[in-house]
């Protein structure tokens, strides 16, 4: 429809929006069936991807129907999503992407719980770990939303809790990717959970480092000195001679004086 005037009662109006919102709910639905630990088409009895083709590309359809709806949007309603997130914190993306993948770990790790340590010769270590797994993202799930939540609606959140809470979860993911991700683990295949595990490292990480960019900002900024006031130009007004006004004194030009002058009476003759 882009390509040809077919569309052009569709294109660039309200219901346009209608189609990537229908496609990024099919693609939701599209990773849960093919990605998902429990029977997923693309997923081995272990949890590891053994159909990489239908994997990847699931989760790339996702991503750019997200995109493609963004941008409608964007285009619609004349607004920079990008430029609007930023514009609570340099950290807000950030930290909506940790409790994207936040959410992910806490499923994944609770359906791998219930289908493999619900039973009576569970194994211990195992069930533990997927524990883990469930906590750390239940964790970041909730500190996630409680900073993206004051970003939202005060506009900022308190420095000292948002850098808390990243302290916090930075040292929670680093054990969560050590336990969750090694040999005879629940992450220990290439699935959701082991990319995911990175993910929320990397993006609790990324969170840490723009709160000390904010560090150093509001740092530098207390730091400059105080321009000081500066006057204007003092303006010295010249006298000249011709506009002296001094009391007592008259730069007019005296006129001449009229000279009587002697007529010879012989002269005249």
């Amino acid at each position: 429809m882009h390509l040809t005037n077919v569309g052009g009662v569709i294109i660039g109006s309200k219901p346009e929006a209608v189609i990537p919102l229908i496609l990024s709910t099919f693609w939701i639905s599209m990773v849960c069936v093919v990605t998902g630990p429990s029977g997923g088409l693309a997923i081995d009895n272990d949890g590891a991807v053994y159909a990489g083709n239908l994997f990847y590309f699931t989760w790339g359809g996702f991503f750019m129907s997200v995109y493609i709806f963004a941008s409608v949007i964007e285009e619609l309603y004349a607004i920079d999503i990008a430029h609007e997130m930023n514009s609570r914190s340099t950290s807000f993306m950030y930290w909506v992407g940790l409790l994207v993948t936040s959410i992910i770990i806490m499923s994944v790790c609770g359906d791998i719980y219930n289908r493999q340590c619900d039973v009576n010769d569970k194994d211990e270590a195992f069930c533990t770990r997927c524990a883990l797994g469930v906590a750390s993202g239940t964790i970041g799930t909730l500190f996630s939303l409680v900073v993206v939540s004051l970003k939202l609606t005060v506009g900022v959140a308190p420095f000292l809790l948002e850098t808390g809470f990243c302290l916090v979860l930075i040292l929670l993911f680093i054990f969560e990717v050590g336990y969750i991700t090694d040999d005879e683990a629940p992450g220990a295949p290439l699935g959701n959970l082991y990319y995911f595990s990175w993910a929320s490292l990397a993006m609790a990480l990324l969170v840490g480092k723009a709160c000390y960019d904010d560090f150093l900002t509001a740092q530098n900024e207390i730091e400059e000195p105080e321009a000081a006031p500066t006057s204007g130009p003092r303006i010295m007004a010249a006298t000249s001679e011709e506009s002296d006004d001094t009391p007592g004194f008259k730069n007019e030009t005296p006129p001449p004086q009229e000279v009587d002058q002697e007529v010879d009476p012989e002269e005249d003759i």
